[in-house]
């Protein structure tokens, strides 16, 4: 059998193509890692501080020229006179404060023991005085007067206050005898001694 015949073709170096400017340009940012484009001030060409130099009037120059050999000379300032008696060295932190005192009598004087209404029932009465006065047929308006003053001198002065506005209510001709014995034992039960 004859041999094959290989032929020997040159071999050349195959180059890729160049990748678009865009792409070579993110590559570059990204994975090489040049710098980007500042965003900031940018230098100008221009030189404005001859325009203000010249804008100075001369009166200002002199001041500013005045105030700068001031500041070149030396200002000596006379040291403190030192005393001849050894100082004592105290601590940093100050001492404290004195507190004030408290007398040791007791300015709290508690309010006479007496016969008032119960406050911690003071839901209870109103509900039972709300109905009460319904079904007694006390004139609607003077339903609540009566339920909120009756209250009021009852828990704030005496339970003896209270049957006093009801008495004096029923001379107005406002109550019955029979309501003013009623609305009486009504401040008789929520009374207790305090």
């Amino acid at each position: 059998m004859p041999e094959p015949t290989v032929e020997v073709v040159d071999e050349e170096v195959i180059e890729e193509e160049p990748e678009s400017d865009a792409e070579t340009d993110v590559v570059d940012q990204q994975i090489l890692r040049t710098p980007r484009k500042s965003i900031g001030l940018r230098p100008q060409n221009e030189i404005i501080e001859v325009e203000t130099v010249d804008s100075v009037s001369d009166r200002a120059k002199e001041i500013i020229d005045g105030s700068k050999e001031r500041a070149k000379t030396e200002v000596k300032v006379p040291l403190p006179k030192t005393s001849t008696k050894p100082k004592v060295e105290t601590s940093a932190t100050p001492p404290p404060k004195p507190r004030p005192r408290r007398s040791r009598t007791s300015s709290f004087q508690p309010a006479n023991r007496a016969k008032r209404l119960d406050r911690s029932r003071h839901m209870e009465y109103k509900y039972e005085m709300r109905s009460l006065l319904v079904d007694l047929d006390i004139a609607e308006e003077h339903r609540s007067n009566l339920l909120g003053t009756i209250w009021a001198r009852g828990e704030r002065q005496t339970a003896s206050e209270a049957k006093q506005f009801i008495s004096e209510k029923c001379e107005q001709g406002v109550l019955t005898n029979e309501q003013e014995s009623t609305l009486k034992s009504v401040v008789d039960r929520y009374t207790v001694r305090r």
